[in-house]
């Protein structure tokens, strides 16, 4: 399938809002706007230029955790991939809707600082494909505390892990 990649860098301008989909999933959606930035020699000053808006979906775990993250005025950065809807909107006109989906959202520290809190034990829904046996074992991990790498875990304790997944 072709798409078409998209980062970008910009600013919340709405509270993003938490909804499940129809099968039960996690679903985020919020709008961001970049805005164009014009160094003027003449005057030795910057200025603002024309702003683009973007509506910027997420899913499942990803959309939980940029919920508990995310709020209007931040700057984030959005990886993910360009649609482009068409429609008539109420007053017979046609329009053209640009949104992301997103794969991945970050803090922009351009302006600003955070700190990061790693989800110890994340919440997965029984439709996210990680959940996938094959995708759970291999992606399973545990920390290596003495160099700290990264080490495929057991068989047992990626069967454990399943058990959990499947009980939650």
């Amino acid at each position: 399938m072709n798409e078409v990649a998209i980062d970008i860098s910009g600013t919340v301008v709405t509270d993003p809002v938490l909804r499940q989909t129809k099968t039960g999933d996690a679903f985020l959606a919020f709008r961001m706007a970049v805005n164009e930035r014009r160094w003027n020699a003449q005057e030795n000053t910057w200025s603002d230029g024309a702003s683009q808006f973007f509506s910027v979906t997420a899913f499942r775990t990803l959309a939980g955790n940029a919920y508990h993250s995310l709020a209007k005025g931040q700057h984030v950065m959005v990886s993910g991939r360009l649609r482009l809807s068409q429609y008539v909107a109420q007053d017979g006109s046609q329009r053209m809707s640009v949104q992301i989906d997103a794969h991945d959202i970050g803090a922009s520290h351009k302006f600003g600082q955070t700190s990061f809190t790693k989800c110890s034990d994340p919440v997965i829904p029984s439709s996210d494909r990680l959940v996938d046996d094959i995708v759970t074992e291999v992606t399973r991990t545990v920390e290596n505390e003495q160099f700290g790498r990264i080490e495929p875990a057991s068989d047992e304790e990626a069967t454990e892990g399943r058990r959990a997944l499947v009980d939650a």
